[in-house]
């Protein structure tokens, strides 16, 4: 794209800047190499002291590790079984990937050797530090002169909030969130969508556009999500003049065709991931996380806090809510100039977007998707906008002191961005140095535990294989630290099955992991809880025996049937999963479990042949009529084999029974039993059934994904070749499909 001439741009200032080039060169460099080694300074330490993580780091690391055993494995990387969180689950099925699959193959083509750990740690630290280029290089593509764009990169980082889920460092390091998928999110999100306006306003570019598009939804599908209905609003944005409405429907016309042209290539790009998603969005759970999550803090609350300043400088002076407000001034004194509109857009846009369902109520429902939705995630969105206008606030004084070219205007101009903007930077690096005294609180806490910590970690490895559970959030598990990381994140980290604490709640057994009730017995056996790790002045029943103590941590052990177990399936409930959730508390909670009856659950499909089905609206009321009876001896399970994506057993059956798998069902599942392919069904709570007749039986069990997702997949990577060869030798194409063969829409 060709960026507009300077003079065409402003006025005096390009006159100016054209005669002392090497002063604005020199603003410019300074500025970002500012900004970028104060990022690299401040945020070294996370890279440096190496030490398990406390957040969703961790669950990256074990995201990536999952696709390198994959690869190695000779198994879809793209879509293997997660088999140590959520009592298993497909997790990429359903998660963006891209940032995992990336380091995973990187990992495996050098051999393994960088470290998995290392390679995350770097690819969080470079990108974060040197987030404020992307700023710069989208603000200029976006149009914006060199000094504008230095001043989007100097403000890039500075973003402070109370842990909402914007562009601030509080979501990426060790005392924050570790939204890795996020971040890389995040430093794509601006160039994306600065090319994919390019497209709008050119109809050319649409090989980068869609490169950068598909890459930014397959690193974070909500930021895909916002950066196409961010390009969606930014074609109305028009150089013209309004008086002439069928000139101006016709150019916004000839935009929307464009985006509808690229988010069709991003979707044909992508369609390996969003096509089984949508087959298979059924089996999603959107049932954990607070109402808030998806409903966001209504007007009120988000006006409130803007005009505090919690939005942007949350804990400090508003310094930036005050460039914000000066910025979102200036551009609508030059909204006649297109690309001054484009910060007021992205901004005011996010903002109403951002109030969410406790605004908006059914209104919000014209957004595709919108109740699986994160709206409280739309402060990214905000916080760019923001960060846009912070720009063009600190522009316009370096601008005018450029213009004069007089060494007192800059001292003047440099003093009153200092006097802005050092104050953030402090608080910024208070912040940095306060997430290093917990990286080093932390790696002396494990040092001072080195002994115990890897002595327990050997033992729950070489012992036969089940879950293991060190508490919950909610109860004393939170409690349950070493320096600052809770004991079921080292455990979870150590790549042990873990029950109870989620890094993830994808699977829709995950709702009722979150309820384990650890003095019911039978609830061990259903979540084949084997092994418990807790401090030494824990109580737990007595069936929960020790098993060892290693310093301060003591081992228990509990009798389970293992990853599998006979029980009885009576009872055959369909309907969809808004009725589901209910009907298995009941089912959890009432006597059922205690004699393993499993009803069957069937998702919007028939009942197969069984006499009767009952609708899972009425579950509920039918479970709590059910008189529990103990049952005659089912037979028993021989032996069991643990893969990293299939279970086996050999089975003795007495009597006709529903051999249950203690994972998360999911249709990819294939089961075999005595090598003839038989279909699982879902039992509550949302684990794997096979009916079996009487006798001996080998069973096995193997998450496939289907052959459909490796066609597609090779499909989308064909298209980006065909895509920038079309481009490159078919201009003419492009342009008619762009421009609507020269006819528009009024002709």
């Amino acid at each position: 794209m060709t960026m507009p001439s300077a003079r065409n741009q402003e006025g005096d200032y390009a006159t100016a800047s054209r005669h002392f080039p090497s002063l604005e060169n020199c603003i410019v460099i300074g500025v970002l190499l500012f900004a970028v080694a104060f990022n690299l300074v401040h945020l070294y330490p996370d890279v440096a002291i190496k030490i398990p993580d406390r957040n969703d780091t961790g669950m990256h690391l074990l995201y990536t590790d999952m696709a390198v055993k994959a690869i190695t494995l000779g198994q879809d990387f793209t879509d293997p079984w997660q088999r140590t969180m959520g009592m298993g689950f497909p997790l990429f099925h359903y998660y963006q990937h891209l940032p995992h699959v990336t380091l995973a193959l990187v990992h495996v083509l050098t051999l393994g050797v960088f470290p998995l750990a290392d390679m995350l740690n770097w690819t969080t630290y470079l990108p974060l530090s040197f987030f404020p280029l992307s700023i710069f290089w989208s603000l200029r593509r976006f149009g914006f002169d060199r000094l504008l764009a230095a001043m989007g990169g100097l403000v890039a980082s500075l973003t402070a909030t109370n842990s909402l889920w914007g562009l601030g460092f509080e979501g990426y390091v060790f005392r924050g969130w570790g939204l890795y998928s996020q971040l890389w999110a995040m430093v794509l999100l601006p160039p994306a969508l600065a090319q994919g306006y390019r497209v709008l306003q050119e109809g050319r570019g649409y090989f980068w556009a869609t490169l950068l598009l598909a890459a930014t939804l397959m690193s974070h599908l909500l930021y895909g999500y916002m950066a196409f209905l961010t390009l969606g609003i930014l074609t109305f944005i028009q150089p013209m003049d309004m008086s002439d409405p069928r000139s101006f429907l016709a150019a916004v016309w000839r935009r929307w065709r464009r985006m509808i042209i690229l988010f069709l290539l991003v979707v044909v790009v992508t369609s390996y991931f969003l096509i089984p998603l949508f087959l298979d969005r059924t089996y999603l759970n959107n049932n954990n996380l607070p109402r808030i999550t998806y409903d966001s803090f209504g007007h009120s609350t988000v006006l409130i806090g803007l005009a505090k300043g919690y939005l942007f400088d949350f804990g400090r002076f508003p310094s930036l809510t005050i460039l914000m407000a000066v910025g979102f001034v200036i551009c609508l004194l030059r909204r006649r100039q297109e690309r001054y509109v484009i910060p007021v857009a992205i901004f005011l846009l996010w903002l109403l977007l951002f109030f969410g369902r406790s605004t908006w109520g059914v209104l919000i429902d014209v957004l595709p998707m919108s109740r699986d939705l994160h709206m409280i995630r739309f402060m990214a969105m905000v916080h760019l906008g923001g960060i846009f206008l912070m720009a063009v606030a600190l522009a316009a004084p370096w601008r005018w002191a450029v213009s004069r070219s007089n060494v007192w205007y800059f001292a003047g101009v440099l003093a009153l961005t200092s006097l802005l903007l050092l104050p953030v930077y402090n608080e910024r690096r208070s912040y940095l140095s306060e997430n290093t005294s917990y990286l080093t609180e932390t790696q002396q806490a494990l040092a001072n535990e080195e002994l115990e910590l890897s002595a327990l970690f050997g033992k729950l490895k070489q012992l036969p294989s089940g879950r293991v559970y060190a508490g919950l959030p909610e109860n004393w598990g939170s409690q349950y630290v070493v320096g600052r990381i809770p004991m079921y994140f080292l455990l979870q980290q150590e790549g042990l099955d873990m029950t109870g604490w989620l890094y993830h709640r994808f699977s829709l057994s995950s709702s009722f992991e979150r309820v384990f009730d650890e003095t019911r017995r039978e609830q061990y056996n259903l979540f084949n809880v084997r092994y418990v790790v807790a401090p030494e002045a824990q109580v737990f029943p007595r069936f929960v025996e020790p098993l060892g103590q290693f310093g301060r941590h003591r081992l228990y052990h509990v009798q389970t049937t293992g990853y599998f177990d006979l029980v009885d399936s009576d009872l055959t409930f369909t309907g969809g999963k808004t009725d589901y959730w209910p009907a298995a508390s009941n089912w959890l909670a009432s006597g059922l479990l205690g004699v393993k009856q499993h009803p069957t659950v069937l998702f919007g499909r028939s009942s197969r042949g069984k006499e009767s089905s009952i609708p899972l609206s009425e579950a509920s009321e039918v479970i709590s009529k059910i008189q529990v009876s103990a049952s005659p001896s089912r037979g028993t399970v021989l032996s069991e084999e643990v893969g990293n994506n299939f279970f086996a057993a050999d089975v003795n059956v007495k009597r006709d029974s529903m051999l249950m798998l203690k994972a998360t069902y999911h249709p990819n599942w294939r089961a075999t039993v005595d090598g003839e392919e038989t279909d699982p069904v879902m039992l509550m709570p949302s684990v794997v059934g096979i009916q079996l007749p009487q006798g001996e039986h080998k069973v096995r069990l193997e998450y496939r994904p289907r052959r459909l997702r490796a066609v597609l997949l090779g499909l989308g990577l064909l298209a980006l070749p065909l895509i920038a060869i079309s481009e490159k030798w078919g201009t003419g194409f492009w342009r008619r499909v762009s421009s609507g063969g020269g006819a528009t829409i009024l002709n």
